[in-house]
């Protein structure tokens, strides 16, 4: 086996491990361990680092002396010089230490001098920036040895790539999951305790299982619906592709780090912004009895939908501001390239001659021509809201 399929096979075999962590948050240790193990040499270590007060706070580690993660959760962690490159760093790209702050450097620090150069040598570090939640970040960090650190980023970095969007979107299912030391009563499954719309789909879409408010979705009907065969159909193009590429991703239809999309912003429908977050679910056979373990779907995603208010007030200004009407305005924030003029008119309840009045007034206002030109205006709007 050559280095990129070893990678490729390591990679893999963190990301089930992975998986099982995104429906139960105990199971990350498991994920520490399935890392060290298949990476000798490596102290790996998930963190929280705190942005507004600059520390950082282990949360799951392997390989590491109980007495060192102490002392650095009770103080090294707020001294640590490395948390400036965590913060400065976008996410998705990976870090490594002697490229962007060696440890000669830091020799004359606290931080160095009475923590570090105690760790028998594992003085460099490579890490992964997963997420920022309001502030709070989620950091994978790989400590290992600094003569090793030169020969060893390249490599750490690609599975740093490909492990990195997975871990996000257990990290992401566990916070949509799962409230602080709540447990899950006997019998309990996974979507009760879900309160976004959530789904458990197919490869191909097809509706396997749904929380409370995913069938209140469903029942709705106006932003998705169970169509023929069972398969789930969301209604703006968008959303639906949006949704179709995370369970494609979830379940292993991508190939390799280089096609990982990158963060995805919400899909805005309406007054509504929605985020998609989807986990491959692994099928365990062993509760399921003869033929049946070749019948049962291979690949299953959870998918939550959590929607959010979007902030129309600043846009209606904005657009009150280059003196569009009211009913103008309304009209125009419809016409984004997500529906026809006849289908604006008939969420606004007026005709469409009188839809198209007022279109030919927005155009002129705005010093627009074309509705695809009026799309990408109200688009590019939304985005300075």
């Amino acid at each position: 086996m050559g280095e990129a399929e070893r990678l490729r096979a390591v990679s893999e075999e963190i990301g089930l491990a992975i998986d099982h962590a995104a429906c139960d948050p105990g199971a990350w240790d498991g994920v520490m361990a399935t890392i060290g193990r298949l990476m000798p040499g490596i102290w790996p270590v998930l963190q929280v680092v705190d942005a507004a007060a600059g520390t950082g706070l282990p949360l799951v580690h392997w390989g590491w002396d109980p007495a060192d993660v102490a002392a650095y959760e009770a103080h090294y962690g707020a001294v640590n010089p490395w948390i400036s490159v965590i913060l400065s760093t976008p996410e998705m790209v990976s870090m490594h230490s002697e490229e962007r702050m060696p440890a000669a450097t830091l020799h004359h620090t606290e931080f160095y001098t009475d923590w570090l150069s105690r760790l028998g040598g594992m003085t460099a570090s490579s890490g992964i920036k997963l997420l920022d939640a309001d502030g709070r970040l989620a950091v994978l960090n790989l400590q290992h040895e600094q003569a090793r650190a030169a020969r060893e980023q390249g490599r750490l970095g690609e599975v740093m790539a490909r492990i990195g969007p997975r871990m996000r979107r257990a990290i992401e299912t566990n916070r949509a999951c799962f409230s602080p030391g709540a447990a899950r009563g006997p019998g309990e499954t996974l979507l009760e305790r879900v309160a976004d719309p959530a789904f458990v789909v197919t490869r191909d879409l097809r509706l396997v299982e749904a929380s409370r408010a995913g069938h209140d979705l469903l029942a709705e009907g106006t932003v998705l619906r169970v169509g023929a065969l069972d398969r789930v159909q969301v209604r703006d193009p968008r959303l639906a592709e949006t949704v179709a590429r995370e369970v494609a991703l979830a379940c292993g239809g991508v190939p390799g780090p280089a096609v990982l999309p990158a963060t995805q912003g919400p899909v805005r429908i309406g007054a509504t912004r929605w985020q998609v977050t989807a986990i491959g679910l692994r099928q365990d056979l062993r509760g399921v009895v003869g033929m049946a373990r070749l019948l049962v779907p291979d690949q299953l995603a959870l998918v939550v939908l959590r929607g959010s208010a979007a902030d129309e007030a600043r846009e209606r200004d904005r657009l009150a501001a280059l003196g569009l009407s009211p009913a103008e305005t309304r009209l125009a924030l419809l016409m984004d390239g997500s529906r026809s003029l006849v289908q604006a008119a008939e969420a606004l309840g007026i005709r469409h001659e009188t839809a198209r009045s007022q279109l030919r007034q927005v155009f002129a206002k705005l010093g627009v021509s074309r509705q695809s030109e009026l799309a990408v205006f109200v688009l590019r709007l939304r985005q300075r809201a």
